[in-house]
């Protein structure tokens, strides 16, 4: 008699096929966090898109209160300057700049003083054999302050080398001054000192103090007291005249000197910019200050942009997708459609707060309601008429009380500040998403506790299992062994 008996094998092999079994356990009971993660996945790209929809609301709400803003701190009060001859003069101007126009004439440009010295031969040691050897202290005065530098000459110094070390010493300072080392010809050189701002206030004067390094290059006590002109190789001042710095010109018959090319406190809010000199008996030039056209048209145009992105992007996702229907991250929620119905009031509302006579709503200086709720320039003629005629009443229609961008500002404002409803919204999806990270860590330890407990029963029936295979074996051994006497002794 023969017997045949299945068993489980022990070891690696009787491992894995329980593992195998626990996991395939632990997915069918997986279910529920499967969804909730993939809830979660959803409510974290809502997220993103608040975040994102946030970013477009506040570009918004900082054109809107850039518009918003009145009298000289608003954009739409740009001005710009006009010169009839920009070689020479021309401006700018900012907001607090009144329009009109102005006539210049220029007899002198302010210039940097600079100050000379003799021509030296660069290998020579005029200036060491004069001095010896020794530290030396020289003085450079300008805009009213004093300076003391210290040089130290070798005894067998070059002229180049002291003049590259009096320019150093200068140089290193912070003065206003700047020194340099020019050489004129292919052997000299001549050391140069120009001052860093123009005018008569500014001129430059130097003096011994120790030692004779001054007056070895040239700059004597007289020829600075005198401010002698330089001439040829000799040392001294390219301007002889500390008048001769300063700008001289007449605006509006008006005579005026400053010390620099560049004049910021003789017409309010403008800055001219003197390029070149006349006669004293040429006819004056003209400076026009008007509205800067095109600088309030990029401002309005920025203000369409941004207004045109949070429009489209709310009509965008409060609808469903009628072939997918897919429903947008806004659909039914009341909040955005009260936000996009709210702007379109605001847009095609009237402004009662102009002043009487201005213009009272957008189509009235050419901006256009579009039926799909964006906003666009459908008159660019009619717009560019009313800014260079009537810049204040285009100001009046968005900055007056209830101008179309202080209710915009308003408005947006709800949605897009700290604490406002998209910081709700955002703050309460991700307190969804927290309290789904608890529930699926507490269904995770819940499953792991049934896995292990399969596990151990799976392990149990297994040793069971292998047991009574064992036992089956030795009976079939006994067995067989019983049975193989029986036959040998019938025999």
């Amino acid at each position: 008699m023969s017997s045949s008996v299945s068993s489980l094998s022990s070891g690696s092999s009787s491992s894995s096929a329980v593992d195998v079994l626990v996991q395939q356990y632990i997915q069918s009971i997986s279910t529920p966090v499967y969804q909730m993660q993939a809830q979660q996945s959803t409510l974290n790209t809502q997220v993103t898109f608040y975040q994102d929809f946030q970013k477009k609301l506040s570009a918004l709400q900082t054109q809107a209160n850039s518009l918003g803003q009145v009298g000289s701190l608003t954009p739409l009060a740009a001005k710009t300057v006009t010169s009839s001859d920009s070689t020479i003069a021309g401006g700018t101007a900012d907001n607090t700049a009144v329009s009109g126009t102005h006539t210049l004439l220029v007899t002198q440009l302010a210039k940097y003083d600079t100050l000379v010295s003799s021509q030296l031969s660069q290998s020579g040691t005029d200036i060491s054999t004069a001095s010896g050897a020794g530290t030396f202290t020289f003085s450079v005065t300008v805009a009213g302050t004093t300076t003391n530098l210290n040089v130290d000459v070798g005894a067998t110094d070059t002229n180049a080398t002291v003049l590259a070390n009096m320019a150093a010493a200068v140089n290193n300072a912070g003065l206003g001054v700047t020194a340099s080392v020019v050489n004129d010809t292919t052997s000299t050189a001549r050391l140069v000192f120009t001052s860093k701002d123009s005018g008569s206030a500014n001129a430059i004067s130097v003096a011994d103090v120790t030692g004779n390094l001054a007056q070895d290059v040239g700059w004597t006590s007289g020829l600075i007291s005198g401010r002698t002109a330089s001439s040829g190789t000799t040392a001294g001042y390219v301007n002889s005249s500390t008048s001769s710095l300063d700008a001289n010109f007449t605006l509006d018959g008006i005579p005026i000197t400053r010390g620099s090319n560049s004049i910021t406190d003789v017409l309010t809010g403008v800055t001219l910019n003197l390029t070149g000199a006349q006669q004293s008996g040429a006819n004056p030039i003209t400076l026009s200050i008007a509205s800067d056209t095109s600088a309030v048209q990029k401002s309005i145009q920025g203000f369409i942009d941004s207004y045109n992105t949070v429009i489209t992007t709310l009509s965008n996702n409060l609808k469903t997708d009628s072939q997918t229907q897919v429903r947008g991250p806004f659909a039914g929620d009341v909040s955005f459609m009260n936000l996009q119905l709210s702007l379109q009031n605001v847009l095609m509302g009237e402004v009662t707060s102009v002043q009487s006579g201005n213009p009272s709503d957008l189509y009235s200086i050419g901006i256009k309601l579009n039926t799909d709720g964006t906003l666009s320039i459908s008159n660019q003629s009619k717009l560019t008429s009313i800014l260079s005629s009537n810049p204040t009443a285009v100001a009046d229609l968005f900055n007056s009380s209830d101008g179309v961008a202080v209710q915009l500002n308003t408005l947006v404002s709800q949605y897009s500040k700290a604490g406002g409803v998209m910081d709700q919204k955002i703050s309460g999806t991700q307190d969804q998403i927290s309290s789904m990270n608890d529930q699926i860590t507490t269904m995770q330890l819940s499953i792991n506790i049934q896995a292990d407990a399969m596990r151990q029963q799976f392990t149990a029936y297994e040793s069971l299992l292998i047991q009574l295979t064992q036992t089956q074996s030795t009976l079939s051994s006994i067995w067989s062994a019983m049975y193989s006497s029986s036959s040998s002794t019938g025999g």
